[in-house]
């Protein structure tokens, strides 16, 4: 009996060892995968100058003209990381644009912009616009100059290329208050030189 207690005893103490060099696989760690690596997110801030052209149907107290013009303009967008925001002036010569027996002399708008980045590296910009508007104009053959304040809106879409050329268009609409009831309503493209 002493022989089979001391064999129980050494059987006992004998297990731990012979199991922890048991054939079982050890468990193999999974294997570090690097993440994929990100496009850089281009960054909008920064001012820029260009030229807009576009063509408009604009209704003046009953007349109504459609008539091309163009401008040039200016601006500052600040880059909020998914979105950008930004102002812009332009100001544009009316090239003597008859509109209902009114001769525009020159026109000049203010307004905001902002809207979401796309893109896998955030190149295309889509907005909206809010803004203020003043357009100088005459009687056709001649007369005292008078000139309407009015306000706009538009949505648009600008893609940066090469990091300091943007190309835009746009679809706007403004009105005009006054003695005048003034509606216009346009499209235009524009190119744009960051610095």
């Amino acid at each position: 009996m002493k022989k089979l207690i001391a064999l129980t005893a050494a059987a006992l103490l004998a297990a731990p060892a012979a199991f922890a060099g048991s054939a079982a696989a050890p468990m193999a760690e999974p294997p570090v995968v690097a993440p994929a690596p990100m496009a850089p997110s281009i960054d909008w801030t920064g001012p820029y100058l260009g030229v807009t052209a576009g063509v408009a149907r604009t209704t003046w107290n009953g007349g109504r003209s459609t008539d091309g013009a163009a401008a040039l303009h200016a601006g500052y967008n600040y880059d909020l990381g998914d979105w950008v925001a930004g102002g812009e002036l332009s100001i544009a010569p009316g090239f003597n644009q008859e509109i209902a027996n009114r001769e525009v002399r020159w026109g000049a708008a203010a307004r905001l912009r902002a809207g979401p980045k796309f893109g896998p590296a955030g190149n295309t910009w889509g907005f909206g616009s809010l803004g203020l508007t003043h357009v100088e104009h005459k009687p056709v053959g001649g007369g005292a100059s008078r000139s309407s304040n009015g306000w706009l809106v538009g949505v648009g879409a600008s893609h940066l290329l090469q990091n300091n050329v943007i190309l835009t268009g746009e679809v706007n609409h403004g009105r005009f208050g006054g003695s005048t009831d003034v509606r216009s309503t346009g499209v235009t493209v524009g190119v744009s030189f960051r610095f």
